[in-house]
């Protein structure tokens, strides 16, 4: 699951006024972003009654099944004829969804969310931070708790210098490297830390 965040309205009204004079389509997406509600049916409703309290042309707000994975454009406007209407877009999903309406809708569309990491949902528990899409897992290694996304300094060997009683120097934080131990141990898995890890071959991802 992709983790978003809403934007500060202000931002989002500051990239609205570049663009003077054109009529906007809210899109939510009804995957991740509706899941963890940040792009869900009541935020695409509060974003657009918002807009409209700040005199902007809002044609309407709607819902599209997962704005990153479509058959087409016309596919799209065929369900929501709302979206080619409008003159501008703003996406409330995650960058994939964005990005993807960008290049096939031929309209400026703006981004209502900011993507922060890949994590998961369980019941009604989000977990932020669990993958960095690095191209090179070996979270099994490491009891599940990955270092390259739970580290600020994405180290895969810890802990560094700056983790102190537990706790990690960066922000108010468990260090993963701790986490990370205790969970191996619990489970009588140690010898897996045993070793230097090479650092991460980012031609992977290429």
């Amino acid at each position: 699951m992709i983790i978003t965040r809403p934007k500060p309205i202000e931002e989002i009204l500051s990239m609205v006024e570049m663009f003077p004079g054109l009529s906007i389509c809210v899109v939510g997406c009804g995957i991740c972003a509706r899941k963890i509600q940040t792009g869900g049916e009541a935020q695409v409703s509060m974003m657009t009654a918002r807009l409209q309290r700040s005199g902007l042309d809002v044609l309407d707000g709607k819902m599209v099944k997962h704005a990153c994975s479509t058959e087409s454009w016309d596919t799209l406007v065929e369900e929501n004829p709302a979206l080619d209407k409008a003159d501008m877009l703003l996406v409330m999903s995650c960058g994939a969804g964005i990005s993807l309406l960008g290049r096939i809708s031929g309209k400026p569309v703006l981004p209502g969310l900011d993507t922060t990491s890949l994590g998961s949902a369980l019941k009604d528990e989000i977990s932020e931070d669990f993958c960095v899409m690095c191209g090179e897992c070996d979270v099994g290694l490491y009891a599940g708790l990955c270092p390259k996304s739970g580290c600020p300094k994405s180290q895969v060997n810890g802990p560094c210098g700056g983790s102190i009683d537990g706790d990690c120097e960066v922000g108010e934080r468990e260090c993963i490297w701790v986490k990370i131990y205790d969970r191996l141990e619990s489970r009588g898995m140690l010898h897996l830390l045993d070793g230097i890890r090479p650092p991460v071959n980012h031609d992977r991802r290429l």
